[in-house]
């Protein structure tokens, strides 16, 4: 498998575009055209096997593209490993400039996908600068090593948030989605306070990153992206925490956690990631005293 962070000399990696889900198909379409002006992708290849209505996921997507000025679009509806690595698909792969993979169950789509010729394929012509990969919900929490699910507004109850391999394209850095309106904030610190990783990142619906080789990104789009980190200063006792007494019938355990470092990014906000630094802002320039101060280390270091 290979990682978004291997290879550091290289600069040809194309964009890696993930968005928080909700994303507008119909009218201004913001967040999807800024993803085709970055990419500048005119073939585009449509996965939807993480929903459960397929067809019409790949569908509406269609339209959108089309609408977008693309040429070619096409939907893999491959609903089983099985049928992943189809001679046909791999011929169809090698014409396209991006690959959109729809929202629905991440878990779902790292089953089909994990380990299969049609995905190693994918991610070898994107480590070559030659096709950009894009998700939206389920196919943005599926790019993350450790990936998220499950546990929607329990997030402060010790087990209930669920974990597995993703298709590892951020190591070290797990993507949660429709991060404000479904109260996710809980629910990506568990994780965090777990120790499945120690870096993360919300993204609200409507919102999306456009991440470069150069491991910055871009926020787009009408919410905002959150940040946050597990600092050497962070404190948690989730690993031995007991049930509270007032939820022993419920058998539910409650955890603490303390200087877990957020942050809030607007749209315009560009990110770098090794750094874990705000770079600059398009609001910046409207603040009496020049741009915001920048975090001089590594929040995780």
């Amino acid at each position: 498998m290979i990682s978004f962070f291997e290879k550091e000399s290289s600069s040809r990696r194309s964009p890696l575009v993930l968005i928080g889900g909700a994303e507008d198909k119909k009218r201004d379409m913001v967040v999807l055209r800024a993803m085709l002006a970055k990419t500048k992708a005119k073939n585009i290849v449509v996965v939807p096997s993480a929903s459960y209505y397929p067809t019409d996921a790949a569908n509406a997507y269609k339209d959108a593209f089309f609408q977008l000025g693309a040429q070619s679009v096409l939907a893999f509806d491959i609903r089983n490993r099985g049928e992943a690595d189809q001679e046909h698909y791999l011929r169809e792969l090698e014409q396209a400039d991006l690959v959109f993979f729809s929202g629905g169950d991440q878990v779902r789509l790292v089953e089909i996908f994990a380990g299969t010729a049609l995905l190693e394929r994918m991610f070898k012509r994107f480590e070559a600068g030659e096709l950009a990969l894009a998700g939206t919900s389920a196919g943005a929490a599926a790019v993350s090593d450790q990936m998220i699910f499950d546990g929607d507004y329990k997030g402060y109850v010790k087990g209930s948030v669920g974990m597995g391999k993703g298709f590892g394209l951020l190591p070290g850095i797990t993507v949660d989605t429709h991060f404000s309106v479904r109260r996710r904030v809980a629910r990506l610190s568990q994780f965090l306070a777990a120790g499945h990783n120690r870096l993360g990142i919300g993204l609200d619906e409507d919102t999306g990153i456009i991440l470069t080789s150069d491991m910055r990104f871009k926020v787009i789009g009408s919410g905002v992206a959150t940040v946050l980190a597990m600092a050497e200063d962070s404190y948690t006792d989730y690993h031995v925490a007991r049930p509270h007494e007032e939820l022993l019938e419920e058998g539910q355990k409650t955890f603490t956690v303390n200087n877990l470092r957020y942050g809030f990014l607007a749209p315009g906000t560009r990110f770098d990631l090794r750094s874990w630094s705000v770079l600059e802002s398009e609001h910046a320039h409207l603040a009496e005293g020049g741009g915001p101060e920048r975090p001089k280390t590594h929040p995780s270091a």
